[in-house]
């Protein structure tokens, strides 16, 4: 069993499958989860939080190699910009489009580098999606770059929280969020939960806001929903 969960004989998405289909209970799976992310060195990142799965637009097609994303309030203590630094890799040919999930109170979305607005979606219990479609299609292992900013109105984004899913692996995550001077929170949480937009903190740990900024880097993310907390 060990060799088996050393990821040298099965994906997680083979893990995931037995766990479905012989109905293996959540503490037995938990453990299994474990195991199989000890067995592979993988201890440092944040996997399977995840109480349910909602339901994707379309299967998953690339791997994030490396996200760097910053969200700025402003004096209001409204969320004002998300700026986004992402590149992913294709895991089969023919990849065309990212689905960029993002916050209901989004007014608008735009594409700097890489590609071009298509459609949007609204699914999954509540999540909000929008393509991002590519300036060519990716082949196999092919990576690509984008970059892409998130607006929402001024003092209509009142908010204590900002979070980041990920389904599938996402390598080398780095957020932070940026408080203007005169509007710094009492405290400040990295926070990991156990569903997408609703859900319980199951993590909080203390952050030290530097120049107002908190900033968070981890190596990787995994079925999971992480980002920042805080109270005023």
């Amino acid at each position: 069993m060990s060799r088996a969960l050393s990821g040298n004989a099965i994906s997680t998405e083979t893990l995931r499958w037995i766990i479905g289909a012989f109905d293996i209970d959540r503490s037995d799976a938990d453990h299994l989860w474990a195991t199989y992310t000890a067995e592979q060195g993988f201890t440092s990142g944040i996997t399977h939080t995840l109480r349910r799965r909602r339901e994707m637009v379309r299967r998953q097609r690339h791997r994030t190699v490396s996200l760097v994303e910053r969200y700025f309030v402003d004096e209001t203590g409204s969320l004002q910009l998300r700026s986004t630094f992402h590149t992913i890799r294709a895991i089969e040919d023919g990849v065309d489009l990212y689905i960029f999930n993002h916050e209901p109170q989004a007014s608008e979305i735009e594409v700097l580098h890489g590609g071009m607005l298509g459609t949007r979606h609204v699914y999954g219990g509540g999540l909000i999606g929008q393509e991002i479609i590519f300036t060519r299609p990716l082949t196999r292992s092919q990576t690509t770059a984008l970059e892409y900013r998130t607006h929402f109105a001024a003092a209509k984004s009142f908010t204590n929280e900002v979070r980041r899913a990920a389904f599938a692996r996402t390598e080398h995550v780095d957020l932070a969020v940026k408080f203007p001077v005169d509007r710094i929170p009492r405290h400040v949480w990295w926070c990991v939960w156990d569903d997408h937009l609703g859900g319980a903190a199951i993590r909080q740990d203390p952050m030290t806001l530097q120049n107002g900024t908190a900033r968070y880097y981890v190596p990787f993310i995994e079925e999971t929903s992480v980002g920042f907390t805080w109270e005023w």
